[in-house]
């Protein structure tokens, strides 16, 4: 069985449940940029990645596309779509290679329906990724961008940090505008605090690779 994250959706089931959900799915692969789910599409398919990540997008009144959130191995995909029977709220592309499960979601209702304990932990997911959205929300309300970027780093480096000699090496799946348009704030806005944050001692920059020196300032500065 693939590697999941931690507290990811397939990361919560027995092996047997896992097991038991490939056998309602068909495997499908997709190339780094591919879409996996349109937004406004009708609901039709729920998908559970085993590898690779995705970014979750949608696109405001003005047509600018806004980063919502990142999903890893483990999770499920069109959850929301699937409980409520309404068109999808976002897009769902490929950041890097992706391996899924793909199944119909009256397939994924029947078998829910017969399995309470994997109803349970699709309920905890969805209430979690709730609380995820109100919070950010309170942060976009309540901090200045500085504030916003500095929550995204850490929880860039809670995710995906890995130790290194200056400190926690983060690999970003991004790019600078997406995460500009996760932080809420432009590009340029973005640029300047991460400039701000070098100088003053809290992380250092590469292409596509951010080291956090200083994760406790980050989190002071954090909403």
């Amino acid at each position: 069985m693939t590697e999941m994250v931690p507290g990811t959706f397939l990361a919560q089931l027995a092996h047997d449940e896992q097991q038991a959900l490939h056998g309602l799915s068909v495997r499908r692969t997709f190339p780094r940029g591919a879409v996996l789910m349109f937004e406004h599409e009708p609901d039709e398919r729920v998908m559970l990645l085993l590898a690779g990540r995705v970014k979750v997008t949608a696109i405001r009144h003005d047509r600018r596309e806004i980063l919502l959130s990142l999903r890893d191995p483990g999770d499920v995909l069109g959850e929301l779509a699937f409980i409520d029977g309404q068109p999808r709220t976002a897009t769902v592309s490929a950041l890097e290679p992706v391996d899924a499960l793909v199944m119909p979601a009256q397939v994924f209702r029947s078998h829910l329906e017969t399995t309470p304990r994997v109803a349970v932990v699709l309920l905890e997911i969805v209430a979690r990724r709730f609380r995820e959205a109100t919070d950010q929300r309170l942060q976009f309300a309540a901090s200045d961008s500085m504030g916003r970027l500095a929550a995204r780093i850490v929880e860039l480096a809670d995710r995906y940090g890995r130790p290194g000699a200056g400190g926690i090496i983060v690999d970003l799946p991004i790019s600078q505008e997406e995460l500009a348009s996760w932080t809420g704030a432009s590009r340029a806005s973005v640029a300047q605090a991460l400039q701000v944050f070098r100088e003053l001692g809290w992380i250092q920059t590469e292409r596509r690779r951010l080291t956090v020196t200083d994760a406790a300032a980050l989190r002071a500065r954090s909403p």
